[in-house]
C-alpha cells in the first residue's frame, strides 16, 4: 500500500545498501545509504515522478511493543501536522508500507525532501561561521523549534535548515517525558536534574548550545556522564544561588510527590548535589563569544555582537522560566535584520486525543494503517524541481 501518483501495488522493486533491505515503489530509483541510528536506516533516492531526490526514511521494528507502536505513531502525527512548504521542519512527501493489509502490516517508510548536509558536519569541517551565517541557522531553528542537536538538523548550500528527526519528539502534556530527547551535550540542565517531567524551554536551551557551537565550532558542553554534563554547564554559566534552584523547582516538587516517590528521592539527590557545589562564577561571554579579530583587519573573524552575546545569555539561563520563548528569541535584536514575521508559518497546536493513551501494539498499528491511507502528499511537492538534483 502506497500513498500519492503510485497507486499500483504491484509496482514495486527491492534494494539492499549497506546490508539493509528496502522495497520500495519503482518510482524511488538509484538509493544510496545516508545514516543509520537506533531505531531507523535513511537512504537517498531519486524519485523519478517529480524529478527530485529523496531521503527514505527505513523504521526497525516499528511494532516490536507499544512503546515502540506509540513512538511511531507519535513521529508521523508531528510529521503531516507540521507539514508546511516555508517551515524549518522536514517536509513529509509520502509515507508507504508494502504489505497488503493492518495483519501484516510490519515494515514502514516515511518519505522526506532530502538536506545534502547536516549541521553537525558543516560545523566539524567549517573553519568560522560569520555573524551573518549564524543568524541565519538560528532564525531558521526558532522557526521550526523542536528536540535538537546538530546531527537532526539538515542544512543546503545556502544555509537553509531543516529539522530532521521527530523520533522522539512529544507533543506537550502534562505527563511525564523521555529523558533521551536528544543527545546529553545538548540537554538543559533540568534533565539531568528531573529527568522525565519538562516543557518546550528545553528546545530554547538546545538552540543556545548549537549557537554557542556555531561560535566556537565544538560542543559547548562535553560531559561524560549526567554529573559531569551538570559540572561542564556550571564551569559556563556558574551555579544557580540557592534562591533560584529552590524556586525553579518548588512545583517540579509538589508534582512529582503525587506521583513516585522513588522519582522525588532522585529529584531531591539532584537538588541536594548541586546545592552542595563550590560555587562557581559565569565565565566573561564577551570573551568567550564576542568578535575576534586577526591583527590589523577590521573585520571580525569568528565570534557575534553584543546583541547575539545577549541572545545566548537569554538561552543558556539555568532557571528555564528564564528563557525566552520560540516567538520571543525571534523577536531579539539580534535576529531583527533578517527577521520576516509576515513569511513565518503558524499553525494551531495539534490536539490528538491518543497523545497520552496506552494502547496495544494492534491498536496502535491500526491508527497509523488509517493514518497512510488517508496522506495526501503536499501539494508544492513538485515546486523547485532542480533545486537538489
Amino acid at each position: 500500500m502506497t500513498t500519492g501518483a503510485n497507486t499500483d501495488q504491484t509496482q514495486w522493486h527491492t534494494v539492499t545498501c549497506d546490508a539493509h533491505t528496502y522495497t520500495l515503489p519503482i518510482r524511488y530509483q538509484n538509493p544510496v545509504r545516508i545514516s543509520q541510528g537506533a531505531f531507523a536506516s535513511v537512504i537517498r533516492a531519486t524519485d523519478t515522478e517529480i524529478g527530485k531526490q529523496v531521503a527514505i526514511k527505513k523504521m526497525f521494528r516499528p511494532f516490536q511493543n507499544p512503546v515502540h507502536a506509540k513512538r511511531t505513531y507519535r513521529e508521523l502525527k508531528l510529521l503531516t501536522h507540521l507539514n508546511h512548504i516555508d517551515a524549518q521542519i522536514v517536509q513529509i512527501y509520502n509515507v508507504f508500507t508494502p504489505e497488503q493489509d493492518v495483519n501484516q502490516f510490519q515494515t514502514l517508510y516515511f518519505v522526506f525532501n532530502y538536506c545534502p548536509y547536516d549541521l553537525n558536519k558543516v560545523i566539524r569541517h567549517s573553519t568560522q561561521f560569520t555573524e551573518a551565517h549564524i543568524k541565519h541557522i538560528i532564525y531558521s531553528l526558532f522557526r521550526g523549534l523542536k528536540d535538537l542537536k546538530p546531527s537532526n538538523i539538515g542544512i543546503d548550500e545556502n544555509s537553509n535548515v531543516s529539522i530532521l528527526d521527530f523520533g522522539v519528539a512529544h507533543l506537550l502534556s502534562d505527563g511525564i517525558q523521555n529523558e533521551y530527547a536528544c543527545a546529553r551535550w545538548w540537554r538543559a540542565p533540568e534533565v539531568f536534574i528531573h529527568l522525565e517531567r519538562y516543557n518546550d524551554k528545553l528546545d530554547i536551551w538546545s538552540v543556545g548550545c548549537i549557537m554557542a557551537e556555531l561560535i566556537l565550532l565544538r560542543p559547548i558542553f562535553r560531559g561524560t556522564d549526567f554529573t559531569d554534563q551538570l559540572n561542564k554547564i556550571f564551569d559556563i554559566i556558574g551555579t544557580p544561588d540557592l534562591t533560584t534552584l529552590n524556586e525553579t523547582y518548588t512545583t517540579e516538587l509538589l508534582y512529582i510527590k503525587q506521583y513516585n516517590y522513588n522519582y522525588t528521592e532522585n529529584f531531591l539527590d539532584s537538588i541536594s548535589y548541586i546545592s552542595r557545589l563550590q560555587p562557581r562564577v559565569k565565565v566573561d561571554f564577551n570573551q568567550l563569544f564576542g568578535f575576534k579579530y586577526q591583527p590589523g583587519e577590521a573585520a571580525p573573524v569568528s565570534g557575534v555582537s553584543s546583541h547575539g552575546i545577549d541572545l545566548l545569555d537569554h538561552l543558556l539561563t539555568f532557571d528555564p522560566r528564564s528563557r525566552p520563548t520560540a516567538e520571543e528569541a525571534l523577536a531579539h535584536p539580534f535576529l531583527s535584520d533578517i527577521r520576516e514575521p509576515i513569511e513565518e508559518p503558524s499553525m494551531e497546536p495539534v490536539v490528538d486525543e491518543h497523545q497520552d493513551a496506552n494502547q496495544s501494539t494492534a491498536q496502535w498499528k491500526s491508527l497509523i494503517w488509517s493514518m497512510i491511507e488517508n496522506f495526501q502528499p503536499p501539494s508544492w511537492i513538485n515546486e523547485d524541481i532542480d533545486n537538489n538534483i
